[in-house]
């Protein structure tokens, strides 16, 4: 076999960056060149998995996504606390405008990116990108290009429930369009701006559609879900689009987890529990669940986010900002999540149930889905319920049907070669394209 030499990037986002790494590492086992462009501050990542690395930020000036989210966070907080139909309903014409930063971020991460592909210096095979909007770049050039769809694949089901919902697929499906309608008006001025931004670019042929977040494959394109948990009943899938059971990074750190020692001692099962970097942020909803998991007989590892220093954490606690995530849930019993792909794939792949409190989009759909297939609970940030909580706790410890289904899908994920077919997919469509260096 011929090794191909890729370039993997991803949208500037904790979840993206963790399922870009994670894909590219089956393109390393498999014998290829791996470029990883992203922000200076993840080499570290690129470097210890044996990834080159190319360096954006020059090239992005001061443009920051997840600056841009958290001011959002701030200015809207209270709404990110209601279900999602009325969430898309009152969405403010001034919150619909705050998506101009995204947009504009999508813009510059676009000019980055071709300033890379373009330097006669860089000379790649392929093209592997997690990102959430069509890009220009990978239109402008001749090289083979395939999208990571890293998020929940009800975007991939037209006849499901509509995707960032949270409805199951067991729902009434004649509430179905009035979700639809509110949510292409919440993000009217995303999808026009991103749209502008296509036409200037010569694409008016290619739309973006926000209730995808993902481009159409040129050929083919990858999905991130365990085939115990895809949403067979909604078929047809959209064409092209293949599934892969398992993509799960390895540790960013190498060291062991161990319970600190201020847990030590204490008695009661050990959980895990992080909002992501992005749900942590909203400290109001952190302080209150805190506040919560302080009352349960169990021990507390917690991922306080970027806005850490702000927390104070209970004497069953102990926590950090950062947490090596992957092997605090291989040494956990439970995991409490937000619900986005990349944790939920993780706690999955290592064989732990969940409890997900959703913030916002796919994690919805991904709380549903653990509810519909009955491996772990569903607890929705407006409408806490403090009892409702530390009961599900218990019932989990409690329910061995439970955590054996949960430790089938596990067993499942660890043997699917699904990534490897992946890979060989990849290979023969740049083959057949005939750019090989």
């Amino acid at each position: 076999m011929t090794p191909y030499r890729f370039l993997v990037t991803a949208i500037d986002a904790l979840g993206h960056i963790n399922a870009a790494l994670g894909f590219a590492e089956g393109l390393k086992a498999a014998g290829h060149e791996v470029y990883f462009a992203h922000r200076e501050k993840h080499r570290h990542l690129a470097v210890k998995r044996g990834f080159s690395f190319i360096p954006f930020d020059s090239q992005l000036s001061e443009a920051n996504l997840e600056d841009a989210i958290f001011q959002w966070i701030d200015a809207f907080a209270d709404k990110f606390r209601q279900e999602p139909l009325k969430r898309c309903k009152e969405m403010s014409l001034e919150e619909q405008e705050a998506f101009r930063a995204q947009a504009e971020f999508f813009a510059a991460l676009n000019a980055a990116l071709d300033r890379i592909v373009s330097d006669e210096n860089n000379k790649f095979d392929g093209i592997v990108s997690d990102l959430p909007a069509p890009y220009p770049f990978l239109y402008k050039h001749s090289i083979p290009w395939f999208p990571l769809a890293s998020l929940n694949p009800l975007i991939l089901y037209p006849k499901g429930p509509p995707p960032f919902s949270g409805y199951s697929v067991n729902s009434d499906p004649s509430n179905w369009d009035e979700f639809r309608e509110a949510y292409q008006r919440a993000h009217l001025r995303l999808t026009e701006i991103t749209n502008e931004n296509l036409t200037a670019a010569g694409l008016d042929h290619v739309k973006f559609n926000p209730a995808r977040f993902v481009d159409n494959p040129q050929t083919i394109g990858f999905y991130h879900y365990p085939a115990d948990l895809d949403y067979t009943e909604c078929e047809p899938k959209d064409p092209n689009w293949h599934r892969v059971d398992a993509w799960v990074r390895q540790p960013d750190f190498d060291t062991e987890f161990v319970i600190p020692e201020k847990l030590r001692d204490k008695p009661g099962k050990v959980i895990y529990f992080s909002l992501g970097s992005l749900g942590s942020a909203d400290l109001v909803i952190m302080k209150k669940l805190i506040a919560i998991l302080a009352k349960s007989p169990h021990k507390f590892i917690i991922s306080k986010g970027p806005r850490g220093d702000a927390l104070e954490l209970a004497d069953n606690m102990w926590g950090e900002n950062y947490v090596n995530q992957i092997k605090v849930i291989q040494g956990v019993d439970l995991v409490i999540t937000h619900g986005g792909n990349n944790t939920f794939m993780e706690t999955l792949y290592y064989g732990k149930p969940m409890i997900v409190i959703p913030y916002f989009y796919d994690q919805f759909d991904n709380a549903q889905r653990v509810v519909d297939k009955n491996i772990g609970f569903r607890i929705n940030p407006y409408e806490l319920d403090e009892d409702y909580l530390l009961n599900c706790i218990e019932k989990i410890f409690e329910d061995k049907e439970m955590q054996d289904r949960v430790k089938t899908i596990s067993h499942n994920m660890r043997n699917s070669n699904s990534l490897s077919e992946a890979v060989k997919m990849i290979e023969n469509q740049i083959g057949q394209s005939g750019t090989t260096l």
